[in-house]
Order: C-alpha cells, then sequence, then structure tokens
C-alpha cells in the first residue's frame, strides 16, 4: 500500500509494536511485577481507580508481563478474581461491559487489550489524571 494514502492511518494490526516506554508510564504509578513470582504488587493509587480502569491496568500489565517474561498476554476472569482487586461480581460484569463497548477482547474465555488499543488507554489515563 502507498504509505502517503491518508486512509492508511485507518489499518491497524494487533501485532502492532507496543510503546514499551509509554505502557512503563502508564503502569508505574499503580503498580509493579514481581520477578520472582510474576504477580503484581499494587499501590494505593491502584485502589484509588474505578473498577474498569482497575481491569484496564491490569490488562495492560499481563502485556507488560509478557514483553519482559514471557507469559500469557491473556488473563481469565477467574484469574483476575484472585487478584482481589473487586468484589467477583463487580469484575464479571466491567469485563463484559468493556468488551461490549470494545475496549478490550476475549479469546476463548481469555481477555486481552489488543497493541492497537494500548494508546487508546493510555489517552483515557491521560485525561482522568488532568481532570
Amino acid at each position: 500500500m502507498n504509505q502517503s494514502d491518508p486512509l492508511q492511518k485507518l489499518i491497524v494490526s494487533e501485532s502492532q509494536a507496543v510503546d514499551r516506554q509509554a505502557l512503563a508510564d502508564l503502569l508505574s504509578p499503580y503498580l509493579s511485577i514481581n520477578k520472582e513470582t510474576q504477580s503484581f504488587d499494587f499501590s494505593g493509587t491502584f485502589l484509588e481507580l474505578t473498577n474498569a480502569d482497575r481491569i484496564l491496568i491490569v490488562l495492560c500489565a499481563v502485556k507488560a508481563r509478557s514483553l519482559v517474561l514471557g507469559s500469557d498476554e491473556k488473563i481469565t476472569p477467574l484469574e483476575i478474581i484472585k487478584l482481589e482487586i473487586a468484589p467477583e461480581g463487580s469484575i464479571k460484569n466491567t469485563l463484559k461491559k468493556l468488551l461490549e463497548s470494545k475496549d478490550i477482547k476475549s479469546d476463548k474465555g481469555q481477555y486481552y487489550l489488543p497493541n492497537y488499543k494500548l494508546l487508546r488507554v493510555i489517552a483515557r489515563f491521560k485525561k482522568n489524571n488532568q481532570q
């Protein structure tokens, strides 16, 4: 395809490269990833987020962990529930709403944030932090 074609910017790919710096900047106020256990250690700031934002941060963290440690970038609702970031019913309901709004994707009962959606999530958090 012709790169000067203005329609080219509409073409996205799930294999699109991840802006690692932007992802690190997004996640650093909210959590760290334990190198030995690969678990997430959430900050107090994380607990101030809405349930939807918590889940988006978790999905971004799963993506970051997969990039650095080679783990899977998808997560099941049960795995999210085990993180104890919100009540079970709230997590399932929020995942459903995020999926319906096309903010996240699902594959065989596992949820993930496509690479091309990452910039949208980062913009969402920047906007929220400016308010």
